[in-house]
């Protein structure tokens, strides 16, 4: 896959929150049809009651909280969020009609993957209620059914890459330019594509594919390495000063 790829030890943590809000046409929570799809799709069983419209239960080492709040985001934050999504045309106008979230908080983090998978499986089954619209899990919010169909990929042991990350792009004088949200989260740089000729979708496709690779196979990406999926595909890798992300990133040459 790639040349010169370095194993990445993954450090342990504790403590650390994954959070995220569930948008909701209306407050009418349905807390025992949540239940039943954790049963169902992940075998998860809640036994712990809901009190003053929020429920906390533990999955393993991590803890899980829920909590309903009547009312929207405020400032039009998750509408704004939406915009960034280019996979939902109408995603701000859809999330304009929110009346109320759910707070989901994942904590007690002992591994950043094994986290951020259970954060994609509760949140699948809140976004399966009828009132939900969508969740804003920042920068960006995604439809629900997108969500959830990433989701369940989970089942066939798939990364569900464009629910564990964010990736943006936008239009430079020299070409096209990408980046992603949410690696530095799993432990790997944020990667970024500069001034590229290629069309949006094999942009944001490759962006994709090699964030599964280094995430799936815990590697880290050096600069001058070159990285493919074929044998006579070598594309180029710089690590430099991040463009539209802060920090230092990896620039994927497309």
């Amino acid at each position: 896959m790639a040349e010169n790829v370095e194993k990445k030890e993954i450090k342990e943590g504790e403590g650390n929150v994954l959070s995220g809000f569930v948008l909701y046409k209306d407050a009418n929570m349905d807390w025992q049809r949540f239940f039943k799809f954790l049963r169902d799709d992940w075998g998860i069983e809640v036994t712990d009651e809901v009190k003053d419209h929020a429920v906390v239960f533990n999955v393993g080492e991590m803890m899980v909280a829920c909590s309903l709040l009547p009312s929207p985001v405020p400032d039009k934050e998750a509408e704004e969020a939406a915009k960034r999504n280019v996979f939902w045309k109408d995603g701000a106008e859809k999330v304009s009609e929110h009346n109320a979230q759910v707070l989901l908080a994942i904590m007690n983090k002992f591994d950043a993957l094994d986290q951020a998978l259970l954060f994609a499986k509760v949140a699948s089954c809140l976004l399966k209620l009828d009132n939900a619209i969508g969740i804003y899990k920042a920068p960006t919010c995604y439809e629900k059914q997108f969500y959830i169909n990433f989701a369940n990929s989970i089942k066939d042991d798939a990364l569900p890459m464009p629910i564990l990350i964010h990736a943006g792009m936008y239009l430079a004088k020299s070409g096209l330019c990408a980046y992603t949200s949410g690696l530095r989260v799993l432990g790997y740089e944020e990667m970024e594509v500069v001034n590229s000729q290629l069309q949006p979708d094999q942009v944001i496709g490759m962006l994709y594919a090699i964030s599964e690779y280094v995430v799936s196979e815990e590697v880290t990406l050096k600069d001058g390495e070159t990285i493919g999926f074929t044998d006579e595909q070598k594309i180029p890798i710089a690590v430099s000063k991040g463009v539209s992300v802060e920090g230092e990133t990896i620039k994927i040459g497309l």
